[in-house]
């Protein structure tokens, strides 16, 4: 039988309605009920849910959402067919560019089947060099794949590992999940080594499985666990 020792109760720390969860849910990732934003449920009973904390900073990028005026710094990477190289994905235009800023606030962290996406900016000057994408798994909020595309003229920098692994300690320490996931086509050699430096594990290839610009390509497949990436670092 089910009774009330079985959920915790608190404040959403977005909202401040008392809203309920089971207790099994505890230290995880959930959606508010009452206003929908993304939030942290508390570890036990009084203590208060905690609010997803954005933007994120390393020593040398801010990671933030996406604001409109960002349009030109993602056209000038976005446009380029040098950043679709290894992805089926295609360049865009600024009308594309500035439909995806339009519809991007209506996601969150939780929002079933979408991408979160992390602008990475440069702490010194502002410029926008790339972005990350999280796609947490629904129902269970526990899992997710992630995605990184930076400007080229950025590349070989070291800018793309110090943003994964900001967001790779997000994800494990801060809204706890548990296992994270991303693949890259087994030909992107520098991706190849980004995902290894970062700290996830290569779990397999899959052959020819992807057309990618008329030719079918090998993918490789990576992830983490909380428990074992907490480890290494410590």
């Amino acid at each position: 039988m089910i009774t009330e020792e079985d959920f915790i109760d608190f404040k959403c720390p977005c909202c401040s309605d008392t809203i309920s969860f089971p207790m099994q849910n505890r230290g995880s990732l959930q959606q508010c009920p009452m206003c929908s934003e993304s939030l942290v449920v508390p570890d036990k009973a009084g203590d208060p849910g905690r609010a997803i904390i954005i933007p994120l900073s390393t020593e040398r990028l801010t990671l933030r959402r996406l604001v409109p005026a960002d349009w030109s710094d993602l056209l000038e990477f976005l446009s380029n067919e040098q950043t679709f190289r290894y992805t089926s994905g295609h360049p865009l235009d600024e009308e594309a560019v500035l439909r995806w800023l339009e519809s991007d606030p209506h996601v969150k962290l939780t929002t079933p089947d979408q991408t979160f996406f992390l602008v990475l900016t440069l702490r010194d000057g502002g410029k926008l060099i790339g972005y990350i994408g999280l796609r947490v798994a629904a129902p269970d909020l526990l899992q997710a794949t992630i995605t990184i595309t930076l400007n080229p003229v950025f590349q070989k920098q070291g800018l793309a590992l110090e943003a994964l692994q900001r967001v790779l300690n997000f994800c494990f320490q801060e809204i706890r999940l548990h296992r994270v996931a991303a693949t890259c086509d087994s030909r992107n050699l520098p991706a190849v080594k980004l995902l290894g430096k970062a700290g996830l594990r290569r779990e397999g290839e899959f052959v020819k499985d992807t057309l990618i610009h008329g030719e079918w390509t090998n993918t490789l497949s990576y992830a983490a666990l909380g428990e074992e990436y907490c480890q290494t670092i410590k």
